[in-house]
């Protein structure tokens, strides 16, 4: 792995995005790049921070909220059905 692909892994890394195998190799490749990957990784982390800090929370569809609250009352009335413990 060159350190192009170690950075486009790192980024992936830091949105907790990587499979088991995908987060090994990218581990070894983490150790073998040292220093530099730490920086890479501090960068990312940092970056990802800022973004995260700039969005602004949306309103979700009224359909949203609807289709939530019957999942969550139907779940009640599952509960409400089933016997409880004796």
């Amino acid at each position: 792995m060159n350190f192009e692909e170690f950075e486009n892994m790192a980024r992936m890394a830091v949105l907790g995005a990587l499979e088991p195998d995908e987060l090994r190799v990218f581990e070894e490749a983490r150790a073998f790049f040292g220093e530099r990957a730490e920086d890479c990784l501090r960068e990312c982390r940092k970056l990802n921070s800022v973004f995260a800090l700039s969005l602004r929370p949306q309103r979700p569809p009224d359909e949203t909220k609807a289709r939530l609250m019957a999942l969550v009352e139907a779940s009640l009335r599952r509960k409400e059905a089933s016997p409880g413990p004796e």
